[in-house]
């Protein structure tokens, strides 16, 4: 067996291989381009996927397509645009109507969201026979009794999840979670471009976003489908403990 020369200087070997090749340094190696994983997401195939996954744990989607237009880059486009607005907020008026028609001697909830006062949702509602209020109750028992005496309760949505069927609601809209919770029917609302592929992709927009002197602190909610328990002999039960419907209205 031959010994290993622990001796041989592997710098004067480098120092060799460098003179063999006429140079006077190492050259450092040509960094590879960064890895970026393939995708093949789309906003269609997002809204597919939640769609899909929402109605499998009995949730109701339904979607407003074509009501507004890309920022146009003339002015005769961009005076078409409000006449588009108004259309868009009649069509989702007229929509919540047709769900909440079998609750309309009810009062209808709506969280502080400030997409339902650009809207003007609460007037809108009542112009079609509904009674609203804006859940700002300071008493907290009032204001709980109060709820559970609606019949819907309206929250905005700040992402949905296509690859779980998942709404979430961000502790920033005003009583959002107790609106949710306490109606037997919850319909919520979200943009399109809100759809998000996966709960990391959702993680990682809360993370970048700017919420004021204390970024970052709040919590959101995860919800997925109506309320449902399996806790008595594993008969799998809808509304229990929450609401037994829900709706989201997903517009462009």
């Amino acid at each position: 067996m031959s010994e290993t020369n622990s001796g041989v200087n592997q710098n004067g070997v480098l120092d060799d291989v460098r003179r063999a090749l006429g140079r006077s340094k190492s050259v450092p190696p040509v960094p590879l381009p960064p890895f970026i994983e393939p995708s093949i997401k789309t906003a269609a195939r997002d809204l597919a996927r939640f769609t899909e996954e929402a109605t499998a744990v009995r949730a109701q989607v339904h979607y407003l397509s074509g009501k507004l237009q890309p920022i146009a880059n003339n002015a005769v486009e961009s005076a078409m645009r409000p006449n588009d607005q108004v259309k868009l907020v009649e069509s989702i008026v007229e929509l919540i109507a047709e769900i909440c028609i079998a609750y309309k001697g009810l009062e209808m909830a709506l969280s502080g969201a400030q997409l339902f006062a650009e809207m003007n949702l609460t007037s809108k509602l009542e112009a079609q026979g509904f009674s609203t209020f804006v859940c700002n109750e300071t008493d907290h028992e009032q204001k709980v009794a109060r709820l559970a005496a609606c019949g819907v309760g309206l929250t905005a949505a700040s992402y949905a999840i296509a690859e779980t069927g998942t709404i979430v609601v961000d502790s920033g809209e005003q009583n959002a979670l107790l609106v949710s919770l306490l109606p037997p029917v919850h319909i919520a609302l979200v943009r399109s471009s809100q759809i998000a592929a996966s709960v990391d992709e959702v993680i990682s927009r809360i993370g970048k976003e700017k919420v004021g002197p204390l970024d970052g602190a709040r919590s959101v909610t995860l919800i997925t489908g109506p309320s449902r328990t399996s806790d008595v002999e594993l008969v799998l039960s809808i509304g229990v403990h929450g609401p037994k419907e829900l709706h989201v209205i997903i517009f462009d």
